[in-house]
């Protein structure tokens, strides 16, 4: 369990709190800012946890290490290794970009701010899906290249990996509002374009934001019942950050939420998670099959 040792502001004096769903014990100032850290492993499963999350690192650690790196290098080249990240040239023409189209894209969303939705659904929905099929055909005509491969997944990623992370923040979203553009005939198209179709780009399985994240993390916020929650593995600490990892892992592959929504008898949720994976899965297997281990010789 975890003890947290809170300054209470009327009094002054200490108290004590404890909190069952959490494994260490650290202390917080009356300014509610942690000042001193410890993580300690306590009982099976969470040892458990820093063994299969050290596994986890270590087996993409050699695959995920070079690209980020390369992605980071990447930006730092584009500003000339001057300013801060994302200021570089590639960057400057975004914006543009998003500038000179902004009064045509906000007809097409919800929200104006979101009118540069549009340009990344034209950037990672049809010319990273164009990249990846020309791979296929690559691969399938002369071989398997490591290097088309690895600069495959650096355009994915993008300089400073930003594509990655706004297919992230944008399935995000897009889990929550079901489409982020307005009712119109593209709709057919562009409702949860980002989950289903360009977040398996990126490993993203369907359902995870639309049902697992958006009931489960939502409603417990943290709590005990949040297959995600960050409350008891401190973010500064690198043995936190290790037995997280499988969590993490657990709940991007939808099986800590359906076991969750199971156990709650959300029966019709867990269903949907279910196919959610399924999905993914038949998407993999059609390539695995086409190009990879699994194609015939």
């Amino acid at each position: 369990h975890m003890t947290a040792e809170v300054t209470n502001k009327n009094s002054n004096k200490p108290t004590t709190r404890n909190q069952t769903s959490s494994k260490q014990h650290y202390e917080v100032g009356n300014d509610s800012t942690r000042t001193n850290c410890e993580f300690h492993l306590i009982g099976f499963e969470e040892h458990l946890s820093f063994i299969l999350g050290f596994l986890v690192l270590v087996c993409l650690l050699p695959l995920v290490g070079p690209v980020v790196g390369c992605a980071v290098l990447w930006d730092a080249l584009d500003r000339g290794f001057q300013g801060r990240p994302l200021e570089g040239k590639i960057f400057q023409f975004a914006t543009w970009f998003n500038k000179v189209t902004h009064s045509f894209n906000s007809r097409l969303v919800k929200n104006e701010s979101d009118a540069f939705v549009p340009n990344m659904v034209l950037l990672v929905g049809i010319l990273l899906p164009t990249l990846f099929f020309y791979c296929m055909w690559h691969t399938a005509t002369y071989g398997f290249s490591i290097t088309l491969c690895f600069v495959y997944h650096l355009l994915r990623i993008g300089p400073y990996f930003m594509n990655f992370a706004y297919v992230y923040t944008l399935c995000h979203k897009e889990g929550h509002s079901l489409s982020l553009f307005k009712n119109g005939p593209w709709n057919v198209i562009t409702k949860n374009v980002f989950n289903w179709w360009i977040g398996l780009f990126f490993g993203v399985f369907p359902s995870s934001f639309a049902y697992g994240h958006s009931i489960n993390h939502h409603r417990y916020n943290n709590g005990p019942l949040d297959v995600i929650s960050t409350a008891d593995k401190p973010r500064d600490n690198v043995k936190a950050f290790v037995c997280y990892l499988i969590r993490f892992f657990l709940y991007a592959i939808n099986i800590s939420t359906v076991y969750q929504f199971y156990k709650e008898k959300q029966y019709k949720v867990a269903l949907k998670m279910v196919w959610g994976t399924l999905y993914f899965l038949i998407w993999a297997f059609i390539w695995l099959k086409a190009v990879g281990p699994l194609a015939p010789c």
